[in-house]
């Protein structure tokens, strides 16, 4: 009888990037549109005040999409762009985790869309991280 290992089934960085590439341009809209408070209270998310600097980010987000979007089809960027991605949303996921254990009023409640949304926002940046950290193998 011969031995076989077992398969690993990775996923590929290519499809790892792309995904958190449209991840990051959905997020950036959101940014953008921080002028639009009707929006954020629906999800039950904090208004960002001053809103300059959400739709700042929204503006680097939707640029980063891009960048990483072209990454992931050229193989030469793919391995840098997963590091600083992984960088990226391992500091995201504990930005967001220390604020949503704060006692700051700006949190939303708990059980609420908006802890949903943010809860769901740190577990993704997680994953995407510990996807992405392969890059710093080898």
């Amino acid at each position: 009888m011969v031995a076989t290992s077992p398969r690993t089934t990775r996923i590929p960085m290519p499809l790892v990037l792309k995904v958190n590439a449209v991840t990051s341009l959905l997020l950036g809209v959101v940014m953008l549109a921080a002028t639009w408070e009707e929006l954020y209270e629906e999800l039950e998310l904090p208004v960002p005040r001053p809103w300059v600097y959400a739709q700042l980010l929204g503006a680097v987000l939707i640029g980063l999409a891009v960048i990483v979007w072209h990454a992931a089809s050229n193989p030469d960027h793919t391995r840098i762009a997963a590091r600083g991605l992984a960088i990226m949303d391992t500091i995201g996921f504990v930005v967001i985790a220390v604020w949503v254990f704060s006692d700051d009023p700006g949190v939303p409640s708990s059980g609420s869309l908006g802890s949903w949304i943010f809860d769901l926002t740190a577990v993704g940046l997680a994953i995407f991280a510990a996807l992405e950290a392969r890059a710093f193998r080898r």
